[in-house]
């Protein structure tokens, strides 16, 4: 069984989708997946399940959703992979970590970090990547609620999107990744790291023109919007540029000074 919340929250066994109910069920199993094999007392469940204010029959309600869930989850094909234990003041969602996308995509990353050479850190980050459906816990709950809940996985989520750039771009896969640039300073433009990456990407590419001009509508913005110059990084990489640093090439061993 595997269990998905990068995206809509979903239970999979194969190609078999499990029906998980309403919303507030397919929160529960959610908040429980993403503390797998952790005790999550039932008054978090409340506060998250109504942060406006619970009902007097909440901790009722949860007990249901938990008894309905358990229920889905034991006439699943692979039942007994991932099960929901009841405690005295809470529930655990007991099953291996990597059947959780959101687990599994943070062992991924972790993997990459100790892992030598550009194209096999690429290798594991596009993997890690590829788990990502859409925002985590789409529609799952309260916005504020799912909110907190992915504020640090989709923070995690972009950092691996840096890491798998500089190790697209340290295996020399500057032209298959100049694109994807592309679209990720336009979704965010404040975002300085892929700037660099980008500018990189374009002169390796031949595109030197355009690494400056992507410098110059970068610093234009932020003084413009945010009141800030460019970071020492960009502004040591514009100047690299414009000298023709050679370290500025793909290496074909370590990586490339940046």
């Amino acid at each position: 069984m595997e269990i998905r919340l990068l995206g809509p929250v979903e239970a999979r066994c194969g190609d078999v989708r499990l029906e998980l109910g309403p919303r507030q069920q397919r929160l529960l199993l959610a908040v429980l997946a993403l503390e797998t094999n952790r005790l999550v007392p039932t008054d978090r469940l409340i506060d998250l399940t109504w942060p406006g204010g619970p009902p007097r029959t909440a901790r009722h309600a949860v007990q249901v959703s938990v008894s309905r869930l358990r229920a889905t989850l034991r006439a699943a094909p692979a039942a007994g992979s991932v099960e929901v234990l009841s405690r005295a003041d809470g529930y655990l969602l007991a099953a291996h970590p990597h059947r959780v996308d959101a687990h599994l995509f943070r062992a991924l990353v972790r993997q990459a970090h100790t892992t030598p050479g550009g194209e096999a850190r690429a290798r594991l980050l596009r993997r890690a990547l590829s788990l990502w459906r859409g925002p985590a816990l789409a529609g799952a709950g309260p916005p504020e609620t799912v909110d907190g809940l992915v504020r640090g996985l989709t923070e995690e989520r972009l950092t691996a999107q840096e890491e798998r750039m500089d190790a697209e771009l340290d295996a020399g896969n500057h032209i298959q990744v100049l694109g994807g640039l592309l679209e990720l300073v336009a979704r965010h433009p404040y975002r300085q790291r892929f700037v660099a990456q980008l500018m990189i990407a374009q002169h390796r590419s031949g595109l030197t023109a355009d690494a400056l001009t992507t410098y110059r509508r970068t610093r234009s913005a932020l003084v413009r919007e945010l009141g800030l110059d460019p970071g020492p990084r960009l502004r040591r990489l514009e100047q690299a540029i414009l000298r023709g640093d050679p370290d500025l090439e793909p290496a074909p061993g370590p990586a490339a000074v940046r």
